[in-house]
């Protein structure tokens, strides 16, 4: 099967997962204005969750870049890491995938320890360094690969990276406590520094998408600041 099938069908399934724990929502900051060509972006939330977020791109003509972005925020004063999830593919390989917990806490959750858990023991993990912006925001056990191009390495990634979306799903209730902590600095923090990644908006620009587009996009759908 063809990668670019096999990583829709993941994004379909973490579709039906999102759909099976949180409901549909239709965000009014998401214009017409933005329904670009090839892309799908979907959006969910919940009692805990204060939007989950799936977006797909599907090149043109076949040629160019397949791209999966996955967020999900818990609502404010619950402690709850972000789920962040980015694959980006050529035709015949993954050349770069992101995905972590990442903790608006200043102690270590549940969740962060799962994931140590599950990355410990990965070969195709290893410790990079990140630039400052990412730094504030990602845990230390971030999974941050390339170059995944053969089918025993996809596998081996779809395995782990599934394992690790259906847990943050399955234990939402035993683990989004009310301390009533104000976390709203931290999710901004958080969308605050994503939005200081300059890959972010020239890939976005490169797609022919003009710049006020694009600062509404980033600004108001993807990393939406309260």
């Amino acid at each position: 099967m063809h990668l670019w099938n096999k990583l829709n069908n993941y994004a379909e399934w973490i579709g039906s997962r999102f759909d099976d724990s949180f409901e549909r929502w239709d965000n009014p900051k998401y214009t017409e204005q933005m329904h670009f060509d090839g892309w799908t972006d979907t959006f969910w939330k919940s009692d805990i969750v204060s939007k989950a977020h799936l977006k797909t791109i599907e090149p043109e003509n076949g040629k160019g870049l397949w791209l999966m972005h996955v967020n999900v925020f818990p609502n404010e004063g619950i402690e709850l890491p972000i789920l962040g999830f980015d694959i980006v593919a050529g035709p015949k390989k993954i050349t770069g995938s992101f995905m972590d917990y990442s903790p608006l806490h200043g102690f270590e959750h549940p969740y962060n320890v799962s994931m140590k858990e599950a990355v410990q023991d990965l070969s195709w993990v290893k410790p990079r360094e990140l630039p400052p912006w990412a730094k504030e925001i990602f845990s230390e056990n971030m999974i941050a690969v390339g170059n995944i191009n053969t089918d025993e390495e996809l596998n081996q990634f779809i395995k782990v990276t599934t394992n690790l979306v259906n847990h943050y799903l399955d234990n939402l209730e035993y683990h989004s406590p009310q301390t009533g902590r104000d976390t709203l600095p931290s999710l901004n923090k958080y969308c605050s520094n994503q939005k200081l990644n300059p890959h972010l908006h020239r890939s976005i620009l490169a797609m022919g998408i003009s710049e006020e587009d694009k600062d509404a996009y980033v600004n108001d759908v993807l990393f939406e600041e309260k």
